[in-house]
């Protein structure tokens, strides 16, 4: 890795933790709050958002931010393969669970769109794809790196060490899949933010478990899912854009 190279890592590692964790840290010195409903949830994304607009911005230009996070990949396209690989989910879902007795409208948005949409923005557009495509590193080690930061971000899930541990597996190894995905489908974002927004909204709508780890029936179609977005991505491609060339190091030119 190069001297630019290691300081642009470094500057992206950066600016993802004042995102990630600049509010909690405030909040441990200042501690205020605001209640449930939109000006608590925009304040929240808005830590995600800001620095990462402000950096693609000033070191990438802001009129490239929609390409380097991911944001100008075909909308519709990446709807309709949502729609067809989540399905045994969502039909599983219906089947396995009942409709949740609180269910709002709030609810549904803060826990499907809001969540889908800000964390595959931050953590796969901003953390992973610029980490692959900008800082040159492998897909190994790019997306572990915000596999495991995504993982340790859902074991509060748990009640014991065991089910704490079983939730960061699955959101961990959801992360990697993720990743794949982006990079499999051009670096378009929109495909994981719409698998992500559609899969919460399955669990969302349907009371099928406490948490990520869900229990064995709903753990089968979600696995069904994966599988049948693995097998479609692969079948529609000639040649997969992650390969032995940059498993470990990015070697491709911008």
């Amino acid at each position: 890795m190069t001297k630019s190279k290691l300081i642009e890592s470094i500057l992206i590692l950066l600016v993802f933790l004042i995102a990630f964790y600049g509010r909690k840290l405030l909040h441990a010195y200042i501690p205020f709050d605001l209640p449930q409903g939109m000006a608590r949830v925009a304040y929240v994304y808005a830590w995600w958002v800001i620095p990462v607009v402000l950096f693609v911005g000033l070191g990438y230009g802001l009129r490239n931010l929609g390409r380097e996070l991911g944001l100008e990949g075909g909308f519709l396209a990446a709807l309709l393969f949502a729609m067809i690989t989540v399905s045994p989910m969502m039909i599983g879902s219906a089947f396995t669970g009942s409709i949740r007795n609180e269910l709002d409208i709030w609810l549904v948005l803060n826990a499907s769109l809001f969540a889908g949409f800000f964390e595959e923005f931050l953590f796969r557009g901003f953390l992973f794809g610029l980490l692959f495509r900008r800082a040159l590193w492998g897909f190994v080690p790019a997306s572990l790196t915000g596999a495991v930061i995504f993982g340790l971000g859902h074991i509060y899930q748990g009640s014991t060490l065991l089910e704490s541990s079983g939730v960061f597996f699955i959101t961990a190894i959801g992360a990697v899949w993720f990743a794949w995905l982006y990079v499999e489908w051009n670096e378009n974002l929109w495909v994981p933010v719409l698998m992500h927004v559609l899969m919460n909204l399955s669990w969302t709508l349907f009371d099928v478990s406490d948490n990520a780890l869900g229990t064995l029936l709903p753990n089968v179609f979600r696995g069904i899912t994966i599988a049948l977005s693995i097998l479609i991505t692969i079948r529609m491609k000639s040649r997969l854009s992650v390969n032995r060339q940059n498993l470990w190091f990015n070697t491709s030119v911008n």
